[in-house]
């Protein structure tokens, strides 16, 4: 269906106001609008005819608009002219085409990317999908352009060239229609409607009515805070739709409303970074790029895979101690185990009369330690005194009574060592490493030889097997010579021990030497 009007001013009332044409429920079909004008000039000498069309390349009818110039051209004695789109740049018309992206724009937005036409009349055919142009038949200002305008033969000769080039243009082929798209989307203010549309020509058919969408605003921002990383915003903002058609005085009422913006969130980037590795962890160093926070990110490393190398189980009076070493890299940790203290069970008890006390025969049941408890006549009040455990040694708390003098006594068990590393040498693949500790408490020093790692081998993409710690295939020649010998860090350690302890005692001897020369030399006479 075509519609042409002749005054498009015409056009901006009806579009609005005509409900029979633009309701939801007539659901329009229109194919193409035309609006029919002659031009004028304040000079004489322009001439022609002129066609503008959409900025919007869905409803730029450049095919038509040149059929249109040409069939005039070939009817009349006017110049055929040229075919031209003009954009709006965002003025302070208040009422713009539809895009994909708002059904309302507003031009000078950044956000939206979509152009704008500046002529309302195919602002508004574009707005509701419909296809549109003006059509400007030549210049009255321009005496050979009005001569043929003023005839009457020649309006009807124009009338019949227009006819034809839209008959051909939407009859001159079979049409093949599309799957159905969106002419224009429903929002709050009406429906929209879908239409399968030629592929060729554009003509529409099978127009359907598309759900309600109340909350389909087209928001435009009257004024805003914008939040930052951690703090809200604030957004007054209106529809752009209900305040188009209150300024048209469509009959509705709308007010701004107002909205809290939640806090933006940091936007991190990495500014650091060490990598986690096997036993130790690694960490991310990253700063927002908003506000400058800097946040430090731990990444977890591999743990160490530990196996027990040696222990020795505590007693009831005595902590062990546990040996292990990590099964990948040699990683050698020394901890106490605490003594679980006296096991005691009850053996027997002699219990208590009027006028004597009896007690009660605990036994340990694992040392066999026997304890006697008292039970007294006497309502024991206890005053309690305690002596500290050592590393190796149990302390003990003595409650006695105030009363009748009764004393008993319990063995707190002892608190082990604490060994801090002194020398510590990691095992290789095939060598020893060595461990000296001494106790932060006691200073008892320990002296532990590290059995070596031994191979971890993996085999390759080629099959061949190689140790993936230092690099050994599997079969290869690890003989040891003298000087690899000399060079282990575990002999080298001892070395430097036994170096250092030589050397003390010869220092030691030398003064002893000459103590003894001075000591003959004053007493000689």
């Amino acid at each position: 269906m075509v519609l042409i009007l002749l005054d498009q001013v015409l056009f901006c009332e009806w579009i609005f106001l005509n409900k029979k044409v633009f309701s939801p429920q007539a659901q329009p079909q229109y194919d193409l609008f035309i609006s029919l004008h002659c031009n004028s000039s304040t000079e004489s000498y322009p001439n022609g005819s002129t066609a503008y069309i959409s900025v919007v390349d869905r409803f730029a009818a450049w095919d038509l608009a040149g059929s249109l110039l040409d069939n005039i051209s070939a009817a009349v004695p006017i110049r055929r002219g040229k075919i031209e789109q003009r954009e709006d740049t965002g003025g302070s018309a208040g009422i713009y085409y539809w895009n994909a992206e708002r059904q309302w724009d507003m031009p000078g937005d950044s956000s939206l990317g979509v152009k704008s036409d500046y002529y309302s009349v195919i602002t508004f055919c574009s707005k509701f999908g419909i296809p549109s142009m003006i059509l400007e038949h030549g210049y009255c200002s321009n005496p050979g352009d009005d001569a043929v305008l003023s005839d009457d033969a020649s309006v009807w000769a124009i009338a019949d060239a227009e006819a034809r080039a839209i008959i051909q243009y939407y009859t001159g082929h079979e049409h093949v229609f599309g799957p159905a798209e969106t002419d224009y989307p429903s929002s709050c203010m009406w429906h929209g409607t879908a239409s399968s549309r030629c592929t060729i020509c554009g003509a529409k058919s099978g127009t359907v009515d598309l759900p309600e969408a109340p909350e389909n605003h087209y928001w435009r921002i009257l004024e805003s805070v914008p939040p930052t990383c951690t703090e809200e915003g604030y957004a007054k903002k209106i529809c752009q739709i209900e305040n188009n058609l209150m300024q048209q005085k469509y009959g509705n009422e709308v007010e701004p409303v107002e909205e809290i913006l939640p806090p933006a969130g940091h936007s991190f980037d990495i500014i650091d970074e060490t990598p986690a590795g096997h036993g130790q962890d690694g960490h991310y160093l990253k700063r927002c790029s908003v506000c400058g926070l800097e946040e430090e990110e731990n990444i977890p490393g591999d743990p160490h895979t530990y196996e027990v190398t040696e222990e020795v189980p505590p007693t009831c009076t005595a902590p062990g101690r546990r040996t292990s070493r990590c099964t990948v890299c040699g990683d050698l940790i020394t901890e106490a185990v605490p003594s679980p203290g006296h096991q005691y069970e009850l053996d027997r008890t002699v219990p208590a009369t009027p006028t004597e006390d009896g007690y009660e025969v605990w036994v340990c049941s694992v040392c066999g330690d026997e304890k006697t408890e008292i039970l007294s006549v006497c309502p024991h009040e206890y005053d309690i005194a305690e002596t500290a455990p050592t590393c190796t040694d149990p302390g003990r708390r003595t409650y006695t009574c105030r009363l009748c003098g009764y004393v008993r006594m319990e063995e707190i068990p002892a608190a082990g060592h604490s060994y801090e590393a002194q020398m510590s040498v990691d095992p290789t693949c095939t060598e020893e490493g060595f461990f000296r500790g001494k106790c932060t408490v006691c200073g008892d020093v320990v002296s532990d030889r590290i059995p070596a790692a031994g191979h971890h081998f993996v085999t390759a993409e080629d099959g061949r097997r190689f140790c993936s710690i230092c690099g050994t295939e599997e079969n290869g020649d690890e003989v040891r010579s003298l000087g690899q010998t000399l060079k282990s860090p575990v002999v080298i350690a001892i070395t430097a021990v036994i170096v250092v302890q030589f050397a003390t005692i010869a220092v030691l001897l030398v003064r002893h030497s000459r103590a003894m020369k001075e000591h003959r030399a004053k007493f000689r006479y």
